[in-house]
């Protein structure tokens, strides 16, 4: 799997590297801004902790709540089975009524937790504060990476089935034509492989 970790602006569908993708966005946002209002906004960086090629650009107003946040991010990568989820400075567990503003310093760092069974770990930081205008939005998703080249692990051909049994244990990616050989098979198992962190888990299928 490459480093650059290509992702898709979601205002413009300008093609960069997770590096380059904040130095676009910064005129960018802007230019996408909705309305002639100026309210400050909390610009954040959030990736999956561990798998660093799933990432998310997201801004929100600084009044926004972490509950917006989080309605945001169970949207875009998470949502299964209603489950429960947290966000933490340290080891100090936040209120989803705090707002946005709670991160405004530049470089916090915070992590998010959904479902503390099978969790699903991110960590966050806050890229900078701007003025502008959301329109009716209180968060939107910036840019996010682009879907992983996933191989199958017999002919290396498109994988579109996970095993979630031998995720981080062994062969877990197959194409449909090499799934019904996997020792897994007979379980019906097989989940669907889909631009998420929480591929594989749980009930989540995209």
């Amino acid at each position: 799997m490459g480093q650059e970790y290509m992702g898709a602006c979601q205002l413009c569908g300008h093609e960069a590297p997770k590096a380059q993708m904040a130095r676009h966005l910064a005129p960018c946002a802007p230019a996408h801004d909705k309305g002639s209002g100026r309210e400050t906004l909390v610009q954040l960086h959030i990736e999956a902790d561990g798998a660093p090629e799933y990432w998310l650009y997201v801004e929100g107003l600084e009044t926004a709540s972490l509950q917006q946040l989080d309605s945001l991010l169970r949207r875009v990568w998470l949502e299964c089975c209603g489950h429960m989820s947290a966000f933490r400075l340290g080891r100090a567990e936040l209120s989803k009524r705090s707002p946005l503003g709670t991160l405004q310093s530049k470089g916090v760092a915070f992590q998010y937790e959904y479902d503390f069974g099978s969790t699903t770990a991110l960590k966050g930081r806050v890229l900078g504060i701007r003025e502008g205008s959301l329109g009716r939005n209180s968060v939107r998703l910036l840019s996010r990476n682009a879907p992983l080249k996933l191989t199958c692990a017999e002919c290396g051909a498109p994988a579109t089935l996970v095993c979630p049994f031998c995720i981080g244990s062994g062969p877990c990616l197959f194409c449909k034509t090499h799934a019904p050989q996997h020792l897994c098979a007979e379980e019906g198992v097989f989940m669907p492989t889909v631009n998420s962190p929480r591929m594989g888990v749980c009930g989540y299928t995209g």
